[in-house]
């Protein structure tokens, strides 16, 4: 093993949540927790997991063709497991433990993108405990539309009202930016290592890193490779972005409207042809949203008129900026909007 302590899910598990969010950097071992804690349940009480990625495109032979190897082969501690047998295929594994015993399933592997058309496939419901997603931040940051309503409904599915099943969120991005907060109307300041309890405590998160693993990273060759690139800061725990934002303040700028989406809310500035995108909440003036919202004020669709040419020709002139980033992720949906 490269490192002598690595991520387990065991302990916010034992908070109880039925959701439960992890952001931490990558190779701080989330993928081996899902495998080892697949082992350890249906040794203990013949449960079966559920393996969670995005897309179906995902679940290859490659990710599955000995799924469980690494754990006995990376952790002498798993070499009980050595000697069951596996048979691995794109919708799961099955294992036995001896010859004499007959196949059974211990992980099935579900794409989020078609769970509605699979759930009924889904056998032994009785014995799934836990669903884990891994991979949960995509670098790319395409999430799937109405994600954590799906999510959701595949958790209903599973759980038949024993409020029992938990999810698992696996990220390896260390962000306040995904849909799980904005479903949740969840506004977290990432500050430090700790386990956070939401939705009377039916909602965890909890953000990991290992001390151990940033030093050793600190003083290797690719931290040499990498640094002063995007990537530096993602490798040590910060955010990769996918957008390479211009951020700048709006002093010495004009108020021109207020906008809303479904994520949030702030204001919109000019100063000599450019736009500058705020947090800055403002009353005065019309509204320029995504959606249509029952609020007071005179309001437009961005859709309307000439928004979209505005709005659109500035961004793409590279004229439009953002105050931060959580002002670019507010307005983002007004931009996906209108095309750019």
């Amino acid at each position: 093993m490269l490192f002598n302590t690595y991520f387990s899910a065991r302990f916010v598990l034992s908070k109880g949540a039925l959701l439960n969010l992890i952001l931490s950097d990558r190779s701080d071992g989330k993928s081996f927790d899902c495998k080892a804690r697949a082992l350890e349940d249906y040794e203990q009480d013949g449960s079966i997991t559920i393996y969670l990625r995005r897309w179906k495109t995902e679940i290859t032979e490659k990710m599955y063709k000995d799924w469980f190897e690494e754990t006995w082969l990376n952790n002498e501690q798993y070499l009980r497991f050595s000697s069951w047998e596996f048979k691995y295929s794109k919708s799961g594994i099955k294992v036995r433990k001896s010859k004499k015993d007959d196949w059974d399933d211990i992980v099935y592997f579900i794409p989020l993108s078609i769970a509605s058309k699979l759930k009924s496939q889904i056998t032994n419901i009785k014995r799934i405990k836990i669903i884990d997603f891994d991979e949960y931040i995509p670098l790319d940051g395409r999430y799937i539309q109405n994600e954590v309503d799906q999510l959701l409904e595949l958790w209903k599915s599973i759980d038949r009202d024993r409020n029992i099943v938990q999810i698992v969120l696996c990220g390896n991005k260390i962000t306040p930016f995904c849909p799980i907060f904005d479903y949740f109307k969840i506004d977290l300041s990432i500050t430090e290592d700790k386990i956070r309890m939401y939705k009377n405590n039916t909602l965890a998160v909890q953000i990991y890193s290992n001390k151990e693993h940033r030093e050793k990273r600190q003083n290797s060759k690719f931290n040499d490779l990498i640094k002063d690139t995007n990537y530096e800061e993602y490798d040590s725990g910060g955010i990769l972005k996918a957008l390479d934002l211009e951020l700048k303040g709006i002093k010495g700028c004009e108020y021109f409207c207020s906008f809303k989406t479904a994520i949030g809310e702030g204001s919109l500035w000019y100063k000599n042809g450019e736009i500058i995108v705020s947090t800055k909440k403002r009353k005065d003036g019309f509204i320029l949203m995504d959606n249509l919202y029952n609020i007071a004020g005179e309001k437009y669709l961005c859709t309307y008129g000439k928004f979209p040419n505005l709005l659109r020709n500035c961004y793409r002139r590279n004229d439009m900026y953002f105050e931060s980033e959580k002002a670019f992720h507010y307005f983002e949906n007004i931009l996906i909007k209108i095309g750019s």
